[in-house]
């Protein structure tokens, strides 16, 4: 389903770059002060905030790191973008598509020790999808009805081929209804309950979270008995910290550093495509230099994409030219507009626009590789005479800005919880109180939105058209550049087993080990 990328290949192409000098002691000294091969410390620079998705704040992307290890869903998304059995251990879908029976596991406990039973998978799905992310993830919900304790049956207004993506996403994540009875919305964010592998055992912000393992795991005690999450926005701070055994493993970082590993020592890395793009998205409000269709169109035809994928993943991601990943089902197959580099196409474009000389701030979390992207891309459009700038900031502000619209262009990883054209709707769903359209409106959102939800209704083939005339207004209107297929990486101590890149981005604790 997925190209998979090896190290060891990966290393064949960048033979010539120099390694960093390794430190197994340190590791070692570490693993030892712990307290023995039970615990493990990941670090990363984007932030987990939010621990309870049915909440009005939402989540992100960062906050399934915490997500995916303190609650289970009715299916598990595999690391290659397959879908296995989770909380239910089979299901069956209706001919008409209509309707969804799932059969739940029996004896399941959560983490305060109540078994989990159809009536907190109805209170999950019925919160979750009048929430602010419902409408992009539990696509077409209509009830959930309790046949008995142990079975549900989940009806959709229309049907949808990719609703099991959205059981298994983040918003999936079964909540305990008791408890949220006694302690509201406020009371989950603070002290989350699931029935996964991991509880919420301590929140510094800035500096760290650290997970503990759930004894009375229903797949069985995990391994790993302590996580931390150690926030570390520097890269290089990562790798330095990696190499010398401050941390086991660290989360995606650029592909340029992990070349920088050296071979054949106690660190290693696994990568793999994802099922989100890195893109340029351009604010066309608020009198930004967006708002002007020749400006858009000088920044669309001005950016150099291969040169962006060579310094941001030497040259391993895939381009892309619409804002949807292949492996996408319903994916456009033909009848698709494109725009390719065009240097003098985009002074002319420029020439045209009534940009005078003005700011262009670009936005990007810092530590990760979208700033390297967000830089070279601010170092092409300097070159055409636009005033780039890059503000790289962490990952809350970052949040913040980006769903506050605050921003006269935005790097985003888009990861997509749907491995389904339908992912590419985020930035054009016109749902009221949708979070990521709240503050952020495109003129032809709504022309977009429609053609999304008419792709949403078709089945096969017959889908792709209605996904092709949106992906061709987009373009016409260069309302945001494509840029690469995002890809997703790992790099870890060679004595922890269980490591795999997630197409999601997800780490499954409960699968790793010391060896």
């Amino acid at each position: 389903m997925r190209k998979r990328l090896r190290r060891a290949a990966a290393l064949a192409l960048a033979a010539v770059l120099l390694a960093l000098s390794g430190c197994a002691s340190g590791q070692e000294e570490r693993r030892g002060l712990d307290g023995g091969e039970t615990s493990v410390v990941l670090a990363t620079s984007g932030e987990p905030l939010r621990f309870y998705a049915l909440s009005e704040e939402g989540c992100a992307g960062d906050d399934n790191l915490v997500l995916s290890n303190v609650y289970d869903c009715l299916t598990f998304l595999e690391p290659d973008g397959s879908i296995s059995p989770g909380l239910a251990e089979s299901w069956e879908i209706s001919e008409d598509g209509l309707c969804y029976t799932f059969h739940l596991r029996r004896g399941v406990k959560f983490h305060n020790g109540l078994e989990m039973t159809a009536e907190d998978v109805k209170f999950t799905y019925d919160k979750g999808a009048a929430g602010p992310l419902g409408a992009g993830l539990f696509v077409n919900y209509e009830r959930c009805e309790i046949v008995d304790d142990y079975t549900v049956n989940i009806y959709l207004t229309a049907p949808y081929a990719g609703f099991l993506y959205g059981v298994a996403s983040r918003l999936g994540g079964i909540c305990c209804k008791a408890y949220y009875d006694e302690v509201g919305d406020e009371g989950y964010l603070k002290a989350p309950i699931g029935t996964g592998p991991y509880t919420l055992d301590e929140v510094i912000n800035g500096e760290k979270i650290v997970l503990r393992a759930n004894d009375g795991y229903w797949r069985g005690e995990p391994a790993i008995k302590e996580v931390t999450i150690a926030i570390v926005p520097n890269v290089s701070t990562q790798m330095i910290g990696l190499e010398n055994g401050d941390y086991d493993a660290v989360r995606n970082p650029p592909i340029d550093s992990c070349l920088h590993l050296k071979e054949g020592g106690d660190v290693t890395w696994d990568y793999a495509d994802s099922t989100g793009r890195i893109t340029l998205y351009l604010a066309v409000w608020g009198g930004r230099p967006g708002e002007d269709l020749n400006f858009r169109r000088a920044v669309q035809c001005g950016i150099d994409k291969d040169e962006v994928n060579e310094g941001a993943n030497s040259g391993c991601a895939t381009i892309l030219d619409i804002d949807m990943c292949p492996i996408y089902a319903g994916y456009p197959s033909e009848g698709l507009q494109t725009v390719a580099y065009d240097r003098e196409k985009a002074l002319d474009y420029l020439a045209a626009s009534s940009c005078s000389g003005e700011s262009f701030e670009i936005l990007c979390q810092s530590g990760t590789a979208c700033e390297t992207v967000a830089k070279i891309i601010q170092s092409q459009l300097i070159e055409l005479g636009i005033a780039a700038t890059v503000t790289a900031v962490d990952s809350s502000s970052y949040t913040q800005l980006q769903l506050a619209g605050d921003y006269d262009a935005v790097i985003r990883e888009q990861l997509s919880s749907m491995v389904d054209a339908d992912g590419a709707s985020t930035f054009f769903n016109t749902t009221p109180g949708y979070a990521y359209t709240k503050n952020c409106k495109y003129p032809r959102a709504d022309e977009i939105f429609s053609l999304f939800v008419q792709g949403r209704e078709a089945q096969g083939e017959e889908r792709e058209p209605y996904y092709a005339e949106a992906c061709n207004i987009i373009t016409e209107e260069a309302y945001l550049v494509p840029l690469y297929n995002g890809l997703i990486a790992v790099a870890y101590s060679t004595h922890l087993q269980g490591v795999e890149a997630h197409c999601l981005g997800t780490y499954n604790f409960y699968r790793w080990s010391w060896d």
